[in-house]
Parts: C-alpha cells; sequence; structure tokens
C-alpha cells in the first residue's frame, strides 16, 4: 500500500464534524472528524490524523492516522501510520505499522480462506523399548 497514490474520495467528514450511526459508502471515504458506529465502504478508508472513529469499519483498504477505537476488517491491506492510536481487533491481508503507532488488539491475516478451528488430535503412541 502506498499512502501516497491517489485514492478516489466520494465522502469526506470535515474535522468539527460529528456522525453516529452507521455510514455506508460507495468509493473511498476520509474522516477528519468524529464518527460513532459502524464505517462500511467498497474503497478506501481514511483516518486522518485529527479523526476518531469510535466504530467498527470494514473496507477494502484502510489508512489509519488518527484514533480507532473498534475493530478493523480490510479486503486487501490496513496501514497504521506513525500517529495512529489502534484499540480493537485487525484481520487484514496486508498490516502495515509504521514506527510510533499505537494498536491494542489482536491481528489476523486473512487470505480469503476460512479459517480452520479444529483441535489437533494427537494419538497415544505406544513406546517401545529399544532392540538389542
Amino acid at each position: 500500500m502506498n499512502k501516497n497514490r491517489k485514492v478516489e474520495l466520494s465522502t469526506i467528514i470535515g474535522k468539527g464534524s460529528k456522525i453516529k450511526g452507521t455510514l455506508y459508502v460507495q468509493g473511498g471515504v476520509r474522516v477528519d472528524g468524529e464518527v460513532e458506529g459502524t464505517i462500511e465502504s467498497d474503497g478506501f478508508v481514511t483516518i486522518g490524523s485529527s479523526g476518531v472513529a469510535k466504530a467498527n469499519i470494514k473496507a477494502d483498504e484502510c489508512l489509519i492516522s488518527g484514533k480507532v477505537v473498534g475493530n478493523v476488517t480490510c479486503k486487501d491491506a490496513i496501514e497504521l501510520d506513525r500517529s495512529a492510536r489502534m484499540n480493537g481487533d485487525i484481520v487484514a491481508k496486508i498490516l502495515k505499522i509504521h514506527t510510533g503507532a499505537v494498536f491494542n488488539g489482536n491481528s489476523s491475516m486473512n487470505s480469503g480462506a476460512k479459517t480452520i478451528r479444529n483441535p489437533i488430535i494427537i494419538e497415544n503412541v505406544e513406546k517401545k523399548e529399544p532392540t538389542k
């Protein structure tokens, strides 16, 4: 993920704005204000350095520079910039964390395949004495 690449934004939540509820966005969204609830996008989600998301986020890709309290699920990649403050779990194929970012939570890599959570069964193996 290249943070300097052009990303098509269809929605911007400006500094000083507050949204409470579910935000569905077709295309990219940038949050420089506050969102509480859920953010869903079929594109790129950016939480700017002044942005605060007390929300679960679901998107193709994410760049976090501000504060997120909630779980983030990305189809492709998530990047935590050096000013990021993230409290929650992450599921993504690619996770990039810059020096200085704070991440408290769990992360898992998702390659599109289902995760198998069956316990491993080890059968008892009969102990044999060495032959002389």
